[in-house]
């Protein structure tokens, strides 16, 4: 008999299978889930966080604080950048694969029943992972919108939004004022509620949902950090430290210092945000993957000394369109390099030209790894540069090139 016929599949690889091109909102699934699962969102406290660009990283610094203040600290996060257990944190450590295994073990059956999608098993994975490990708080960053949004069935004890702006417009809207509306449904009556600096048009929506829930809305205070020079890089990064140190004044029944708040800002590290990966020439990996993201992105790139050379290789996911910065893009680079990822909601490369179009400047390239590697080629000398956007997706390639590791943070 082969090895293929006797192969026999993980729980962990079963986790991944359940992963469709179709995205499921609604909490009827994640309900009757929580409820085979005992629960155990009802009595954890929670911070929820949504928004549409910097949940991740003012997630993480969130948690770094926390960490710093001596608390057991759960972060959820989402997706991930090569394995799953990177979406299900204690104290930066993520979830092991014997965890997953007895998650599965113990709820496939209600998983099939339910026909939960990958998302939703994954929040109650993690529900159940932090209440059976006696976290002090949870972290747990919202997957799309918010309304109907899995991780919107906790019982949260406080919510943050982050700033705001198109994305997944076929899903959530096709304006600023429907997406707000759907990222206000994480607001609960009693639960302060602290947003970032956002469109004039968000701010109404949420300001009038907040009223609705009876909730108090707390804009974030952007002069709130003193001697703190945050550890993830950019003007959007220094709005999402804000963001989390003013979250964190309102956050009842925890003992936070100032220098927790420093340490924590200044300690974080959060993958694939303006991040550095190699040094001279440079290489920078940002997952910005939004017209919003990418623009701040290139706000951070254009203020770096790029003397030499300069080299993007892009990815995008389906369905997302940046018209509104390609002329930027040519600007900023001198070769641009399009390429696939492994998944299948990436743009494939007849889409993502449809929108690039044709120049002197663009190479299209299907493979990841190939269209990376071609960058590195035409990097010559030490201040050359290359910048690796778009997508999460860019991760696996991205620890197989250059040996990295997105483990612990």
């Amino acid at each position: 008999m082969s090895t293929i016929s006797n192969y026999k599949m993980t729980q962990k690889e079963y986790l991944l299978s359940i992963e469709s091109s179709t995205i499921k909102l609604g909490l009827d699934r994640t309900i009757e889930l929580m409820d085979a699962c005992g629960n155990p969102q009802n009595d954890l406290p929670v911070i929820q966080i949504s928004g549409t660009n910097g949940k991740g990283s003012t997630a993480a610094m969130m948690a770094k604080i926390l960490d710093y203040a001596g608390y057991k600290v759960g972060l959820s996060t989402s997706p991930h950048l090569v394995e799953v257990n990177e979406r299900i944190r204690i104290n930066g450590e993520p979830i092991s694969d014997a965890s997953i295994e007895e998650f599965i073990q113990c709820y496939k059956p209600d998983i099939e029943r339910i026909s939960a999608s990958f998302f939703e098993s994954v929040t109650a994975m993690g529900f159940w992972y932090f209440k059976k490990n006696n976290v002090d708080i949870a972290i747990m960053e919202t997957g799309l919108g918010g309304r109907l949004d899995s991780v919107t069935i906790c019982n949260p004890i406080l919510t943050v939004i982050t700033s705001i702006s198109l994305d997944h417009t076929e899903i959530l809207g096709d304006t600023i004022e429907k997406i707000a509306f759907e990222k206000a449904g994480i607001m609960k009556a009693g639960v302060p509620c602290v947003t970032a600096h956002q469109h004039k048009n968000a701010t109404s929506v949420l300001q009038e949902q907040a009223a609705n829930v009876d909730c108090k809305l707390i804009h974030t205070n952007e002069n709130i950090l003193h001697n703190t020079s945050p550890s993830l890089m950019g003007k959007y990064q220094f709005e999402n430290a804000c963001l989390a140190a003013t979250s964190l004044q309102f956050l009842n029944g925890f003992n936070i210092s100032d220098e927790n708040i420093k340490l924590g800002i200044e300690q974080t590290t959060w993958y694939g945000r303006n991040e550095i990966i190699q040094q001279e020439p440079t290489i920078i990996f940002d997952v910005g993957h939004n017209e919003s993201g990418i623009q701040g992105f290139l706000d951070y790139y254009n203020s770096m000394d790029n003397s030499g050379i300069s080299v993007l290789i892009l990815s995008l996911q389906r369905r997302k369109i940046i018209l509104g910065i390609i002329p930027q893009l040519f600007k900023s680079f001198d070769f641009i390099i399009c390429c696939e990822t492994d998944n299948i909601r990436t743009m494939t490369i007849d889409e993502i030209s449809n929108q690039m179009g044709k120049s002197e400047k663009i190479l299209y390239i299907k493979s990841p790894i190939d269209a990376i590697n071609k960058g590195l080629t035409l990097l010559k000398k030490s201040d050359d540069t290359m910048a690796i956007v778009g997508t999460h997706h860019f991760g696996e390639p991205i620890s197989t090139i250059f040996n990295k590791s997105f483990n612990t943070l």
